[in-house]
């Protein structure tokens, strides 16, 4: 959207098994395609099967097309300053704030994103989960990538989070669009989060800030 492409496409592994590699396609307003696209760009997939034998030459004239260009630090900056601009409603609570925050990229790539999502928020910096904060395609440490799985995916953040003396774990799969939540209880059992539940507290946590600062 931010360079008005006609559309986007991401190679990821997302949540699934390393055997399941594939990748995302999305549309000219930056959002992912449904519905009648996704069935048609499927047809297409099924009807053109077999490997181009000259792949590594399209490859080439692809990479060499004017119109093929590496932006990534430009659209980062710019993504990142329209976060601080218009999502960090109270910056003077993170920077209060002396939570120690957990985040495990689960072997993907959002480790950096998220250490810039921190600071736009004048947030102290995540704690990391060291064996799962680079990507590795092979997800070393877990059978199946999804930190919505719950505990079974999470013990190498909650192991991370006994050592440093904190009481939240934030978790995205490999290609960072999935978040997982979990939060230690006071009997020492950590409590996953639902999508329903994060949806919850944060509404309610708008809410609170909204009332006490006599927004109606």
């Amino acid at each position: 959207e931010h360079k008005g492409c006609a559309a986007g496409m991401m190679v990821t592994a997302s949540h699934n098994p390393k055997d399941d590699n594939g990748y995302k396609m999305y549309g000219p307003n930056g959002a992912q395609l449904c519905e009648p696209h996704d069935t048609a760009i499927s047809e297409l997939i099924l009807d053109n099967l077999a490997p181009w034998t000259d792949y590594e030459a399209k490859a080439k004239e692809v990479r060499a097309s004017t119109l093929c260009v590496e932006d990534l630090d430009g659209i980062s900056a710019e993504y990142f300053r329209q976060m601080a601009a218009t999502l960090n409603y109270h910056s003077e609570d993170n920077a209060a704030s002396e939570l120690k925050v957990v985040y495990t990229a689960m072997h993907g790539v959002g480790a950096p994103f998220a250490a810039r999502a921190f600071a736009a928020f004048g947030l102290r910096p995540f704690v990391p989960v060291p064996a799962q904060n680079e990507p590795d395609p092979t997800f070393p440490t877990v059978a199946y990538p999804n930190p919505e799985e719950g505990k079974g995916a999470l013990q190498l953040s909650f192991d991370a989070a006994a050592a440093a003396g904190s009481s939240l774990v934030l978790a995205n799969d490999p290609d960072a669009d999935r978040l997982a939540v979990a939060e230690k209880q006071p009997d020492g059992a950590w409590k996953v989060f639902s999508g329903n539940e994060i949806g919850m507290l944060l509404a309610h946590w708008l809410f609170k800030k909204a009332t006490a600062a006599g927004t109606e």
